[in-house]
């Protein structure tokens, strides 16, 4: 766990966990001030512990937290929040509509993961139910956080905008820090759907949110919100023609591999993957394979129209 302070009342709580090469880095963010105090994404069950430590740390006490934003309900961001509110009395869930079923009954949330992440999903831990009455939507929190519907990494995915912060989760993709480099790729797992992600994108471009700083959940704060919108968009078209261009090998052993070669030469942020240390590289190259898979499996779909 690493805590990276960005002002005196704002933090930014990696949960990386450890003891695998199958997980990747979130941010959870958490704001405190004399009136307000907010969690964006929790992590999975797996890293509550971490993160109530975490929380501790910067000063949120249990009867502080009074919402916790949810950008989408995958296992990764939201698989622990029904441990965390155990702990925070006072603190309501705020979810996308169609999330809000699967983390009151996660039934189907667990079998999806299961399904889509095996074993990664045992190690994020078992989704425990949000009680009813603890989660809820808003079209705007407290009169200070604007919700912005983004679905397009999922159906049910939203993003929020806080004084000069947006909180992207993944609907621009996944950023991983390094030193002087931009490292960005989509996050596109099954189901994919390319047009909504895209016009997605392009509504953040399009509206004046007046946000100066994104923050990904993974992972990190970067200046220019625009210009990260526009390498998301530009880089969600370049895998989506580069992988219908090698779609008719998809059944060969090697078609992950294939597909990446060509990715690396043809988006210059995602190329940067070969810079990282082993572990992360290891680490992140487990879901891109997941983001390809997405991306086949919606063009596999298109393409029989």
């Amino acid at each position: 766990m690493n805590i990276v302070k960005i002002a005196s009342n704002f933090h930014d709580i990696r949960l990386d966990l450890k003891g695998t090469n199958f997980t990747s880095t979130l941010s959870s963010w958490a704001y405190k001030d004399n009136k307000l105090c907010f969690l964006v994404d929790t992590g999975p069950t797996s890293a509550i512990e971490s993160l109530k430590h975490a929380l501790d740390k910067i000063g949120i006490k249990k009867s502080d937290l009074q919402y916790i934003l949810i950008s989408h309900v995958h296992q990764d961001h939201a698989g622990g929040v029904g441990k965390l509110i155990k702990s925070f009395p006072k603190a309501q869930v705020i979810c996308h509509p169609k999330g809000i079923k699967h983390l009151i009954n996660p039934k189907k949330l667990w079998e999806g993961s299961l399904k889509v992440l095996g074993k990664v999903a045992e190690l994020y831990g078992e989704i425990i139910p949000v009680p009813e009455d603890r989660i809820s939507y808003q079209q705007e929190v407290v009169g200070r956080i604007k919700v912005i519907d983004t679905s397009g990494h999922a159906p049910h995915h939203q993003s929020y905008l806080f004084n000069k912060y947006l909180f992207i989760g993944e609907a621009a993709g996944v950023n991983i820090p390094l030193p002087g480099r931009i490292y960005a790729r989509p996050a596109t797992p099954p189901v994919f759907n390319y047009e909504i992600s895209r016009s997605t994108i392009q509504k953040l471009l399009e509206e004046d949110l007046g946000a100066k700083k994104i923050c990904f959940a993974h992972y990190g704060m970067k200046d220019g919100v625009d210009s990260m919108l526009k390498i998301a968009k530009e880089q969600l078209e370049i895998w989506v023609k580069v992988i219908n261009e090698l779609i008719d090998l998809k059944n060969e052993s090697d078609y992950f591999e294939k597909v990446k070669s060509e990715l690396k030469k043809n988006d210059i942020y995602f190329a940067n993957i070969d810079v990282m240390d082993e572990n992360s590289r290891e680490k992140e190259f487990f879901f891109v394979e997941n983001s390809i898979r997405g991306i086949t499996d919606y063009l596999e779909k298109k393409n029989k129209v």
